[in-house]
């Protein structure tokens, strides 16, 4: 592994210190994730969940409809999550040394932050939608706490340990489908592909009353919650938070290294991630997007994994944005973005669910891909602009401030004083 390097020199003048750009080159990051992650979960807020697997489940998969699921899974899919959770891994480390460096004990102060981002994710779950990821994160960066002292190698070791364990755990699943009873595999084929009895069903469900919904949620919460965690997400969450633990001990988060240190990162990420991940494209359809093949063999892994190296690329090019101090404009709008990106997660969520449910504007399982894109672009605009807007008259977004204020049992200083806001 690189040693770590030298201390950063001297701020020329009109920038930011040290400690402040790696601060806002974090943030940036946090919020070109968070924006990228909306595309995917509007898969979810908008159309019955199957077509996150299998896009020919419902709604036209030709012409413009097929390009946008295409160009959003090549460049979407898996990647802004695979940045986000190391990112939340690295968080644990700047989070626990900075309560060090002030002599305080860390662990009782991040088990408190930990089991309210809990307290928050189900809330979210219960009464908004039901596609929550702060559980994961509270459950997951609990459990790779404890080795936040460990080496870059050996938290990088465990880390890809961790994420293959999901992969192997698919594929031996898919290679046991000939020896399962047929009733077995033929629920597997259905979750895959349902009948259209089925997606009307949940179209229809999604379309009810507010309490019928959350009372749907409730009633399900334990299968589904469980299946979520164990089985789907933690495996992958918890492997990707100790990887960014590695890169934070490597600086690689904080565009502290060289042009050419992120240059190849973000060269040898895109081209070599990409194609992958576009052949696995071809191969589903190729297919016929049979079960087996496209989600419980060769064709889910192609993104599974390549998604880490496109992932990869996309920090890198960030993180040179920052040395070369590229779209200085758009880059502080991401970094504001970022520092509210628990708050302008949760917007996603309330915007979405207020437009698409039956409690709302009753669109679920009804629009285009084009149309979805659109309002995604929609979205993006208003939070891009919205952000900065907001944190020039107030020190953190509310749900940021809510957080804070509870993980240390006070009230948090919230509004900026006049002095403070610039525009």
């Amino acid at each position: 592994m690189p040693q770590p390097p030298p201390a950063s020199p001297a701020p020329r003048r009109g920038h930011p210190g040290p400690r402040a750009r790696r601060i806002q080159v974090i943030d940036a990051l946090r919020g070109f994730a968070l924006l990228g992650i909306l595309p995917m979960n509007m898969i979810s807020f908008a159309n019955p969940d199957w077509i996150l697997f299998n896009p020919t489940v419902h709604g036209s998969f030709e012409g413009v409809e097929k390009w946008i699921w295409v160009v959003s899974h090549v460049l979407a899919d898996q990647k802004f999550m695979t940045i986000f959770s190391p990112l939340y891994g690295a968080g644990i480390l700047l989070f626990t040394t900075n309560l060090e460096n002030r002599d305080v004990r860390p662990t009782g102060v991040f088990l408190r932050r930990s089991l309210w981002l809990l307290a928050f994710g189900l809330l979210h779950w219960f009464l908004l939608w039901d596609g929550d990821i702060l559980m994961v994160y509270a459950l997951s960066g609990m459990a790779v706490y404890w080795l936040r002292h460990r080496s870059p190698m050996v938290l990088a070791v465990i880390g890809l340990a961790m994420i293959t364990a999901h992969a192997v755990f698919i594929l031996g699943t898919g290679l046991s489908i000939p020896d399962m009873p047929e009733n077995v595999a033929a629920d597997l084929y259905a979750d895959f592909a349902p009948s259209a009895d089925v997606i009307d069903a949940d179209i229809a469900l999604r379309q009810e009353p507010y309490p019928v919904q959350v009372r749907h949620r409730i009633e399900h919460a334990p299968e589904d919650l469980v299946f979520i965690f164990l089985v789907w997400a933690f495996w992958r969450a918890a492997g990707l938070m100790l990887l960014g633990m590695a890169a934070w001990k490597l600086r690689l988060f904080t565009a502290e290294r060289s042009d050419r240190t992120y240059l190849t990162m973000a060269a040898v990420g895109l081209l070599v991630g990409l194609p992958p991940v576009s052949f696995g494209v071809w191969d589903r359809i190729r297919m016929g997007w049979d079960m087996a093949h496209a989600f419980y063999g060769g064709g889910y892994q192609y993104n599974y994994w390549a998604s880490i190296l496109v992932s990869a690329g996309y920090m890198g090019a960030v993180m040179l944005a920052e040395r070369r101090d590229w779209l200085p404009g758009l880059r502080r709008r991401l970094a504001a973005v970022g520092r509210m990106a628990f708050t302008n997660y949760i917007m996603h969520t309330v915007i979405c669910v207020a437009v698409f449910q039956g409690f709302g504007g009753d669109l679920y399982g009804t629009t285009s891909r084009l149309e979805q894109t659109i309002f995604i672009l929609g979205v993006w605009v208003l939070q891009i602009f919205l952000s900065p807007w907001w944190l020039n008259r107030f020190r953190y977004g509310p749900l940021e401030w809510l957080w804070r204020s509870l993980t240390y049992g006070r009230m948090e200083p919230f509004r900026r004083s006049t002095a403070g806001a610039h525009g």
